[in-house]
This record gives C-alpha cells, sequence and structure tokens, in this order.
C-alpha cells in the first residue's frame, strides 16, 4: 500500500512539472507571436493571440477612431486631427527593438509574464541616444489557448484603461478634448 502511494505520488509531482512546463511554452510562443505581429493591428495572427475581452475593446476603439476621421472631413476644422490609436499601444513606446521574456507566473487560467524591452542606442540627427531598458507586465488568460488580456505598463495606465480612456475621449467634441 505504500509503494502505491509512493508511485501515485511521484506520477502527480511528474504530471505538474510537465503541465507548468507546457505552459510556461505556450506562453512563451503567444508572446513571441504577440509582439512579432503587434505592430500591424489588422493581423489576422494578432486577433487569434488577445482574449475576447481585448479584441472587443480593441474593436470599439478603431470604430471610434474611425468615426472620428469622418466627423472631422465634415466639421468646420476639416483639418483638425483626428483620435487614433497608436501602433506602439502593445509595448508603450515607438521604437522598441528587443523583448525577452523574464519571468512567468501561472495561477489556473490565468498568468502573468514579465517582459523585459529594450530600445538599442541610437544616433539621430548627430545626437546620441542612449539605450533604455524596461519591464512591462502581460496578463494572460487560457481561452482555448494562451491569450493576452491586459498589459500593465510601467508609470501608465494598463492598455485595457488606455483603450477606455480612448474611446470615452474620441466620443468628445474636438473641442472637449484634452
Amino acid at each position: 500500500m505504500e509503494k502505491l502511494i509512493f508511485c501515485l505520488s511521484i506520477l502527480l509531482l511528474l504530471g505538474s512539472c510537465t503541465n507548468r512546463k507546457s505552459n510556461e511554452t505556450e506562453i512563451t510562443s503567444a508572446i513571441d507571436q504577440f509582439y512579432k505581429y503587434a505592430s500591424s493591428k489588422d493581423s489576422l495572427v494578432l486577433k487569434e493571440l488577445i482574449s475576447p475581452g481585448l479584441k472587443d475593446l480593441l474593436k470599439a476603439a478603431n470604430q471610434v477612431a474611425d468615426a472620428d476621421v469622418e466627423n472631422i472631413k465634415k466639421s468646420k476644422n476639416p483639418s483638425d486631427k483626428p483620435a487614433a490609436i497608436e501602433s506602439f499601444i502593445f509595448t508603450g513606446v515607438p521604437d522598441t527593438t528587443t523583448q525577452k521574456l523574464e519571468k512567468i507566473t501561472v495561477t489556473g487560467n490565468n498568468a502573468e509574464a514579465i517582459v523585459e524591452l529594450k530600445i538599442d542606442e541610437y544616433k539621430s540627427e548627430d545626437k546620441l541616444y542612449p539605450a533604455v531598458r524596461w519591464e512591462n507586465t502581460i496578463q494572460l488568460i487560457n481561452d482555448g489557448g494562451w491569450k493576452v488580456d491586459n498589459i500593465i505598463f510601467n508609470e501608465k495606465p494598463t492598455l485595457k484603461q488606455q483603450l477606455e480612456s480612448f474611446i470615452l475621449e474620441a466620443n468628445k467634441e474636438p473641442h472637449e478634448r484634452t
């Protein structure tokens, strides 16, 4: 009986290690693919890598932005800048050159991954800009595979908060916007 309990314990331990490793592999792949396609908002691959909730928010934000373009064209001030979603919304900065997964924590069907982002040193208009490094936390859910659900930026609102704020602000009249 003791041998049976011992064997079952070993099997459970090995099974949990395999499942953890499998989750980490799937999450790593999802994040790598996410950053690979992050700059193309209309990418079919990207749409498969984000949660339904985030997908709905992005769709609503894009619809508001498209409507704002049309409204401004018809307004008294057609040269006003319409509300727009920046292509770097997923990284927080326009020129991210590399990302590296630092840590993954899985709790049931939720996970958080800390990702190091880096802009290499570069020169522009005879000015040298130093390399910059920071971390974002990617929140994922397992919904038929691991999907990005939100991004926590350092010292900024989260991705979902930014999208919600964008939708509210873009729905205002241009002269009422902050």
